[in-house]
């Protein structure tokens, strides 16, 4: 079992800064939140969601049993605050969230699979979004044609 640490990961600024997101705790649904507390306020705060569900036994021992699967789901929420004035009584209002941009990923593991090919389905994960078709399709919005 791994034990839970605080994730370190980079920006994509043109000097990258290294955001840390310290674990904050486990959910009802088993679900470990990570918090990358430097915004200013907590409602802006970034956040990672990291869940394991293992593979249930089937009915009597069926190896075809449907839930024999391992999966795990991994989310990124980006939080973006509006850009606050003053109102007439020249009080800034509390933050609020203007838009959230989302990542979530799920890996699907049959129980017969080997490291190996859990191995290459982290790797290949991994590269995909640095593949300049599915880079340009994510970052500049453009179409596959």
């Amino acid at each position: 079992m791994a034990a839970v640490a605080t994730i370190a990961l980079s920006d994509a600024l043109a000097t990258p800064v290294v955001h840390n997101f310290i674990p904050i705790g486990q959910d009802k649904n088993g679900t470990w939140w990570f918090e990358d507390q430097s915004p200013a306020s907590a409602i802006g705060y970034n956040r990672i969601s990291v869940s394991l569900t293992r593979s249930a036994l089937g009915a009597s021992g069926q190896a075809s049993a449907a839930n024999r699967v391992n999966r795990c789901k991994l989310g990124i929420y980006l939080p973006v605050l509006e850009t606050l004035g003053t109102n007439d009584a020249g009080v800034t209002p509390p933050p609020t969230v203007a838009f959230v941009n989302r990542c979530n990923i799920e890996y699907s593991m049959p129980e017969r699979n080997s490291l190996q090919n859990r191995k290459d389905l982290v790797k290949y994960s991994a590269n995909l979004p640095l593949n300049a078709l599915v880079n340009s399709a994510v970052q500049d919005l453009q179409p596959l044609y």
